[in-house]
């Protein structure tokens, strides 16, 4: 588990006590976090800027039942981050990526990467890709990720190896 910085809990604490200006500086710490996990997950800006905002306005309603001792807020985000493209995924029933969208990462301030590898990452089911995103992409520990998406580590494990295989 990664360790709350003092700032942190400070804007937290401020939000939690109704400090709007607090939760503006939330944002602006954690927006591109939460924005380059949503497009890894969604691969358009569109619908990346629609998870954003749903995302944080999910965070403000509930940041009051956040506790720092339980998990840092990155965590609690990217909790938050997965399930958001997750539903948003399902609901809209996304196809796989195309390829015009599979080429636009690098324009989108996401990681170099070789394109046949981000190809094959753009074609794993959403499931396998929150797991690569989060533990490649977003360098999350095993435990961090047992954490964020609330399933047991062998889990992780295994769906980790399939993602690795289908990608190889």
């Amino acid at each position: 588990m990664r360790p709350v910085d003092g700032e942190t809990q400070e804007l937290v604490r401020r939000c939690q006590a109704g400090d709007g200006e607090a939760f503006a500086g939330l944002f602006q710490k954690y927006k591109n976090l939460v924005y380059k996990t949503a497009f890894l997950m969604l691969g358009n800006e569109r619908d990346t800027e629609d998870a954003l905002q749903d995302v944080f306005l999910q965070a403000y309603r509930s940041l009051r039942q956040y506790d720092p001792r339980k998990g840092a807020l990155s965590t609690w985000l990217y909790r938050i981050t997965i399930n958001d493209c997750l539903n948003w995924r399902r609901k809209r029933r996304l196809p796989t990526l195309s390829l015009e969208e599979v080429m636009e990462p690098a324009q989108h301030d996401v990681p170099d990467v070789n394109d046949d590898v981000w190809r094959a990452v753009a074609k794993l089911s959403p499931k396998l890709r929150a797991v690569v995103v989060l533990r490649y992409y977003n360098d999350l520990s095993y435990a961090e990720l047992t954490e964020v998406l609330e399933i047991p580590l062998g889990t992780v494990k295994s769906r980790l190896n399939q993602a690795l295989t289908s990608i190889r």
